[in-house]
């Protein structure tokens, strides 16, 4: 299994582009995780991330990443990272605009759950208009597809229902127990992390369709063959005991070879939210 996965990313990664240009090949990498969770849960389960990335490669492997977001999403624009480690539409950014290419992505989709109290009367979705939802930033992931989510019930974000931002997943899910809000969307794999036992006493009331998960993706100046080590490093840890410790520290299950059609799905959720807000 491990020599097939890893003789199909040669294969896919060695069909890609050499080079986006003469920009230079840098001495040391640096590796770009986009902040999804607190920087300091960043740099424990992404520095033997980078560690295992620097070994296979020979060279020094620096793990970055931002406070917000935003921050974040204008290191891509500047494309200041090598290496980066982003959510499914900040990926379709990356390799749209950013010369950007796919490497990995995680084995399982990436859902949303909205939640409500448990003593909400709320049966569906749509039994929300009128009400408000409270989300992670803006530019996140589960943002995205509870605005997509909405829409396909009908309903338009910030008519229908009012959205109100939260810097993270906790305070987002504290807003519906304390009733400021009616309900919070977050990533299901985040439930048992934020709150295990319930405490908040909420219940789920609905779940997106699931789209390809994190992405691991490389700039195109990277050399092919950098691109093509990076890939197979990260496909074999399951196949090692430094690696399932990585993987067990993101509580992730395996990486896949990952390819750009994978997130044409994503593609078409942006182009939807886009006509919507011209309208």
């Amino acid at each position: 299994m491990a020599a097939a996965l890893l003789a199909t990313a040669t294969l896919l990664l060695s069909m890609g582009p050499t080079s986006a240009g003469d920009t230079g090949v840098p001495a040391s990498y640096r590796l770009g995780v986009f902040p999804y969770i607190p920087v300091v849960t960043i740099d424990r389960i992404y520095g033997p991330v980078a560690a295992q990335l620097a070994e296979d490669l020979g060279r020094p492997v620096n793990l970055k990443t931002k406070p917000t977001f935003e921050q974040f999403l204008e290191e891509l624009e500047n494309e200041s990272y090598d290496i980066v480690m982003v959510h499914p539409f900040l990926y379709v950014d990356a390799r749209d605009k950013h010369h950007y290419l796919p490497l990995a992505r995680l084995d399982e989709p990436l859902t949303a759950v909205v939640m409500v109290r448990e003593d909400h009367p709320a049966q569906t979705l749509h039994d929300l208009a009128g009400g408000k939802i409270a989300l992670p930033p803006a530019l996140s992931a589960v943002s995205e597809l509870v605005k997509a989510a909405l829409v396909g019930e009908g309903l338009k974000p910030e008519t229908d229902v009012v959205l109100e931002y939260y810097r993270s997943k906790p305070s987002c899910l504290q807003a519906v127990a304390i009733g400021r809000v009616d309900a919070c969307g977050v990533p299901r794999f985040a439930l048992s992390q934020i709150d295990p036992t319930n405490e908040f006493k909420l219940r789920p009331l609905f779940e997106t369709a699931g789209v390809n998960n994190f992405v691991f993706a490389a700039h195109a100046r990277l050399p092919q063959a950098d691109r093509i080590d990076i890939c197979k490093s990260i496909l074999a840890w399951p196949y090692t005991a430094r690696g399932r410790a990585i993987l067990a520290g993101g509580a992730w299950t395996r990486f896949v070879v990952a390819e750009d059609s994978d997130y044409d799905d994503v593609r078409r959720h942006v182009s939807k939210m886009r006509a919507l807000a011209q309208r």
